[in-house]
């Protein structure tokens, strides 16, 4: 049995080192568009916050590895064409055939169409390449514009601030911080947090042209607004599309943001093609809707399933993913799950929800911090459906046990108000924010 796997990120080289592991005899190929695969591309950021000096380290696992378990890589060969009727994908100037095909092709950087984009000093976060030419090129004399202000637009923030002396300006377009993940209350001490890192933040705006020197290098962007902010250095970070351009015009499913349709069973429209990870759309958990999670830890676990199903047709079934997240941001750390508030709003669930403030030990022991924690239920099934958490020196690691409830399909009653949850002074209070919360809920 012969499968071709299109891409070398977490899914994979995921699906291949399974199958591999499955079964020895499987012939395995995967076409990879660069001279590596296995990247921690959530790594990039600390990279060029000097967390590490070798940008090898951002590689999992190198393509020899994969070669010595008799595991066939093809790379810096970029797919064009599959022939779903014949079997056959076709790449560069060559072909190959397949029993089984798996498309893992992720997801590339949202580049807008802004004028003068092509100058020098402009960069996404996707890639070993755009980590190595973005730390060669900020110092201590940058002024750093970071377009966006999700998850990477803010790693890149805090890593670009511990690192240098660079001057840094955040535009957004919506009108907070977060947005998509967290409710206002969360954003609102994000904003304080920047301003207190005398990082400039410009909301409710957007660039509609860079301005570029004779040697066409970036030396500022124009806003929407009017205003010019002064840069020399450019960080795209406004989000991700699936990287499916090439599968447009076939017979092979795709929703309308071009990721790829999969069951429960990652299986696409076509038979024996399969696809996971940032390509695709995913169930969630809860509700059983589709979305795509741009997730390292949904990639991981479908490349499982899909692996599992090459090897024994619908052996494993992907139940789904709640969009569980963490991110720090200097000194404040932020976590969420669940279904966000638009999803929530658009769907008219009736829900209950409670906002609480406290502190995340005891004040016997120093270091004592304020936590808060926003729990939503949905009404009807009295079954919590999102979760934000925002606190310090790693209180909000409380998300898991959370995520467990959730994922439980715990009923907020009486019964689940005497969890048992651990009490230690230099931990937690006696009676947690957890216990606050739920006691407020039923």
């Amino acid at each position: 049995m012969k499968t071709v796997i299109i891409g070398g990120s977490a899914t994979g080289m995921g699906v291949a080192a399974k199958l591999k592991r499955l079964n020895e005899q499987n012939e395995i190929v995967v076409i990879q568009d660069k001279d590596y695969v296995s990247l921690g591309a959530c790594g990039i950021p600390y990279y060029i916050g000097h967390n590490f000096e070798n940008p090898e380290t951002l590689i999992a696992r190198k393509i020899e590895k994969f070669e010595e378990s008799q595991i066939s890589v093809i790379s810096n060969s970029k797919v064009n064409k599959i022939d779903f009727e014949n079997k056959k994908v076709i790449f560069e100037e060559s072909q190959i055939s397949y029993d089984n095909l798996v498309i893992a092709v992720g997801a590339k950087p949202i580049t807008p169409e802004i004028k003068n984009i092509d100058a020098k000093n402009i960069f996404t976060v996707n890639s070993k390449e755009d980590a190595i030419e973005i730390r060669k090129t900020i110092n201590d004399d940058s002024n750093v514009l970071i377009i966006g202000s999700g998850l990477i637009g803010l790693e890149m923030v805090e890593n670009i601030k511990h690192s240098t002396a660079a001057k840094i300006s955040i535009i957004e377009k919506a009108d907070r911080v977060l947005k998509n993940l967290f409710d206002e209350e969360f954003s609102e001490l994000v904003e304080k947090e920047i301003l207190n890192q005398e990082i400039e933040l410009f909301k409710n705006n957007e660039v509609i042209e860079f301005v570029k020197d004779n040697n066409g290098k970036v030396t500022g962007a124009k806003t929407i607004n009017g205003e010019i902010i002064k840069c020399d250095v450019v960080i795209l970070s406004i989000g991700v599309i699936p990287n499916t351009s090439f599968l447009r015009d076939t017979d092979l499913e795709l929703e309308n943001n071009g990721a790829i349709k999969i069951n429960e069973y990652c299986e696409t429209n076509i038979p024996n093609v399969y696809a996971g990870g940032d390509c695709c759309s995913s169930l969630s958990y809860l509700y059983k809707n589709t979305k795509t999670f741009y997730l390292a830890t949904v990639a991981n676990k479908q490349a499982k399933i899909i692996a599992n199903n090459v090897n024994k047709n619908k052996s494993s079934k992907f139940v789904g993913a709640l969009g569980t997240t963490i991110i720090r941001f200097f000194d404040l750390e932020l976590a969420r799950t669940g279904e966000n508030r638009m999803f929530i709003d658009m769907n008219s669930i009736e829900t209950k929800e409670v906002l609480i403030k406290d502190k995340d030990h005891t004040n016997y022991v120093t270091g004592q911090e304020d936590i808060w924690l926003k729990v939503i239920i949905d009404v009807k099934t009295k079954e919590i459906i999102n979760v934000q958490m925002i606190g310090k020196n790693k209180s909000v690691l409380r998300i898991y046990g959370l995520v467990g409830l959730i994922w439980s399909r715990s009923k907020v009653d009486e019964t689940l108000e005497q969890i048992d949850l651990p009490y230690s002074p230099p931990f937690s209070r006696t009676t947690d924010i957890i216990h606050i919360a739920l006691s407020k809920l039923i």
